[in-house]
């Protein structure tokens, strides 16, 4: 009889780091030059509405890429290239590292489903050692981000539909999963799968999960990593070239 495989979906922000890699970007972008200061009066405005769950994700994601496009894609790959090392790197969660661990051990697949670009969700996905992304493309026209062009991003029923899709694909079902996630807008996808994890849960989550008798874990201290390893593929073709492309510049520098 063949045994279906079983797939551990992991959120990003706030689940496997400390804190939501949009917000982590916009602060340095600010103090590099890149956006203006007031654009962080922004920033605010949208974790607030995140935590009341009621976050416009397709208007930020359009936003971000918008403000992005003003610089070349290797610039860009660039600038989240070195600050990942320096400001996302260390928010890992130890807790987030463990758990995809053990799961691989147990033979499962490891997936990090999160409305993050692909870059930064490739970064942790290989750091951790986790099989797969699901995350927002980056539309690319010339040497520029666009957003006229905005593809399927993976937040609340879409992330469901796309986790839907990749079980089917892999020949999975959504019942035999697990889920990892803090957010109120993960619901879908945590209603969907047989063993839904709530992580660091936002007070949201917890008020509508309540009677459910679903696991609470509390990631606090962060991982440690002895090698910083390096992106090995994007999703969008494009997005692909222009990170060869910097891969190649870093090692002919070395």
């Amino acid at each position: 009889m063949t045994v279906k495989p079983v797939i551990a979906f992991f959120d990003l922000d706030h689940t496997l780091i400390d804190g939501a890699n949009g917000n982590i970007y916009a602060l340095r972008m600010v103090r590099e030059g890149y956006m203006k200061p007031g654009v962080l009066l922004q920033v605010l405005r949208f974790t607030l509405l995140y935590k009341m769950n009621r976050l416009p994700r397709r208007e930020v994601y359009t936003k971000v890429v918008d403000i992005m496009g003003q610089y070349t894609v290797l610039e860009m790959i660039a600038f989240m290239d070195r600050n990942f090392e320096s400001h996302v790197l260390p928010r890992i969660y130890l807790g987030g590292v463990d758990a995809v661990r053990e799961h691989r051990d147990k033979g499962h697949h490891t997936v990090i489903a999160t409305a993050a670009g692909e870059y930064v969700a490739e970064r942790i996905r290989v750091q951790l050692g986790a099989d797969d992304v699901i995350a927002s493309h980056t539309p690319i026209k010339g040497d520029h981000m666009t957003s006229e062009e905005l593809g399927r991003m993976a937040f609340m029923e879409e992330k469901l539909a796309m986790a839907e899709e990749y079980c089917a694909k892999h020949g999975a079902d959504l019942a035999d999963c697990w889920f990892y996630s803090d957010s109120a807008s993960d619901l879908p996808l945590l209603e969907a799968v047989g063993h839904p994890v709530m992580v660091n849960p936002q007070w949201k989550l917890r008020q509508l999960t309540r009677g459910r008798g679903w696991p609470i874990m509390r990631f606090k201290e962060y991982a440690t990593f002895d090698e910083v390893k390096r992106p090995e593929r994007l999703i969008t073709p494009e997005m692909n070239r222009f990170m060869r492309v910097y891969e190649e510049s870093l090692a002919s520098t070395d």
